[in-house]
């Protein structure tokens, strides 16, 4: 198929599949999760997983397209012209399932990616602290290793989501005696266990995003380990690379002209 007859095809399934209700609306992060809650927002998840537009540059194995960059600027460039809301949202395409990509195992990579182009589970980031901010690298949250698991304590802080994620990421000190940059490792870790309890921040408007985290030996598993241990930063740096690419694309998919 060329890349006219692709375009064709792409226009004719959007027109036909993206509901009325996932057409021009803004979208903030704040309501995100609602407006896919939606019966409408629900079925265009469906629909575009089918499609594996969700996550289109993704491996077919993972859930995803394995589109061509060509391809998949015929793709954006079609949902822009009828201002198609993406099929999902959220860390876990922008920011997780990307760095799995590159630096995950096999296993992390078969057990989480899917399912997030499925947009079966939901995540958010586990960085900052009450006295890691600005100097993440000064982070307190304790990880011991225990044989095949971990055993976490300590606070997140400003966790986006908190409240409604499956799983999260997080970079937790497993070297308390090496230089703060050092002894730092980057963990995935269940949301759904009775080690951690999340409190909504409520802002002036009486709702919020943000969450405080608490972890009271709250356990990962070894297998949920990215990268090397006491190696963390280093993978975190290169999820800040994804961060930086992602806003980079929304701003380009903002002022985005699509042809007619």
């Amino acid at each position: 198929m060329d890349l006219h007859q692709f375009r064709r095809e792409t226009r004719l399934w959007l027109e036909k599949n993206c509901p009325a209700g996932m057409r021009d609306r803004i979208l903030h992060f704040e309501i995100a999760h609602q407006v896919y809650a939606t019966d409408e927002g629900r079925l265009w998840t469906e629909r575009m997983a089918s499609q594996g537009w969700n996550t289109p540059l993704w491996p077919k194995e993972y859930g995803g397209a394995a589109l061509t960059p060509e391809r998949h600027q015929v793709l954006l460039e079609e949902m822009s012209r009828i201002k198609a809301l993406p099929g999902i949202t959220g860390l876990g395409t922008i920011l997780i399932g990307p760095l799995l990509l590159e630096l995950g195992s096999e296993d992390q990579k078969r057990r989480h990616l899917a399912p997030i182009a499925r947009s079966e589970v939901v995540w958010c980031q586990g960085y900052s602290e009450p006295g890691a901010g600005s100097d993440l690298a000064s982070l307190q949250t304790r990880a011991v290793p225990e044989r095949d698991r971990f055993v976490i304590n300590g606070q997140k802080i400003w966790t986006s989501s908190a409240m409604v994620a499956d799983w999260m990421f997080a970079l937790v000190r497993t070297d308390p005696l090496a230089p703060k940059h050092e002894g730092i490792s980057f963990l995935l870790l269940d949301m759904h266990q009775s080690g951690v309890a999340v409190k909504p921040i409520r802002m002036i408007s009486g709702a919020s995003p943000f969450c405080e985290t608490f972890f009271d030996d709250a356990i990962a598993h070894r297998e949920d380990l990215v990268g090397e241990l006491n190696q963390g930063w280093s993978v975190a740096k290169r999820l800040l690379q994804y961060e930086r690419a992602g806003v980079d694309k929304g701003l380009e998919s903002a002022n985005h002209q699509s042809p007619l």
